[in-house]
């Protein structure tokens, strides 16, 4: 049986393969870390942690990311520390003969300039968003680090290009992104009489990927891709943040006009949709609705957040 090690194993993508092993179990032996384990920016340890595990696979799911705040605050440590732990993640696979590598893009990583939706070759031609340009220009890299193992060392790695990601088991601290931020922020205050505070006008559009959906995706391409370029494999739902708030807040059942607008805030980008037809061509790939998902997780942070409130990521790491 074949084994795949999975980096990021506490993170929202991670914990959807955990809960899909069954699904595969005839198919795959899978075995995780995370940072509490092994530290991927430090190439030696990574090569100690990974020669005793010896995988056959690789999917690469380690990443330092948050939401708005914390991107425009932390530039370049994030350029800094992804970086590393994919380069370390190549070297390691180089080294120690790895049968194929998946390394985990973003669709961060599209210039702001670039036609709509963007296409997986036009993500050289300008800047990314600068609210973000550290992470971005980190997942960048590897559209040309990927060609350059693949061409000089013989190493069999692709990459996914995903856009934003929720589900069970997310990042729900100070840090996260703006999906489960919103997710905790709406549900502690079903209690109280206070405005529910969303950052900017509620108007630009963002595309979701259910994380289980996303582990498929990867689990088809590490089987049936063998190419230097790296797909966008996320769904191209668009659903505007407003929309998104309003559907908390049903399914909550809180009284829309709770939400305050906050229009002095950064809202980011107005819209980033990805062009995923190279995927769906050749995997006739089919997404759960972001409505059905957003439910799912609503749901599941729920009873956690009564019964297991220790379990879930309400706290950002010191």
């Amino acid at each position: 049986m074949k084994k795949i090690l999975i980096t990021g194993k506490s993170g929202v993508t991670g914990s959807a393969f955990q809960r899909l092993e069954e699904i595969y179990e005839n198919k795959y032996e899978f075995v995780y870390t995370s940072s509490k384990f092994c530290d991927l920016t430090n190439l030696q340890e990574s090569l100690d942690v990974i020669s005793v595990i010896i995988p056959n696979f690789i999917i690469n799911l380690a990443a330092k990311s948050g939401g708005i705040g914390l991107s425009a605050n932390f530039q370049g440590t994030l350029l800094r520390d992804n970086l590393a732990m994919n380069m370390n993640i190549l070297e390691v696979s180089r080294i120690l003969k790895i049968e194929k590598l998946l390394l985990v893009l973003s669709s961060a990583i599209y210039p702001v300039k670039a036609s709509m939706p963007f296409n997986e070759l036009s993500l050289h031609d300008g800047e990314p968003h600068q609210s973000a340009y550290g992470y971005s220009f980190a997942k960048r890299i590897l559209e040309p680090a990927i060609r350059a193992y693949r061409e000089e060392f013989n190493l069999n790695v692709i990459g996914a290009i995903p856009n934003g990601i929720f589900g069970e088991d997310d990042n729900f601290s100070d840090d996260a992104p703006m999906l489960p931020s919103l997710i905790r922020r709406f549900y502690e205050n079903i209690k109280t009489d206070e405005k529910i505070v969303v950052w900017g006008d509620g108007s630009p559009l963002r595309e979701y990927t259910y994380s289980e959906d996303v582990a498929k995706s990867f689990i088809w391409l590490l089987e049936n891709y063998d190419n230097s370029l790296p797909l966008n494999t996320g769904s191209t739902e668009e659903i505007s943040i407003k929309q998104i708030a309003y559907m908390i807040c049903d399914t909550l059942c809180l009284d829309r006009s709770r939400i305050f607008f906050d229009e002095s805030k950064p809202k980011g980008i107005h819209r980033k949709p990805t062009n995923n037809s190279n995927f769906i061509k050749i995997s006739n790939f089919k997404y759960l609705p972001f409505e059905d998902g957003l439910s799912k997780t609503l749901s599941w942070f729920k009873e956690k957040y009564e019964n297991d409130r220790e379990s879930i990521k309400l706290f950002k790491k010191s």
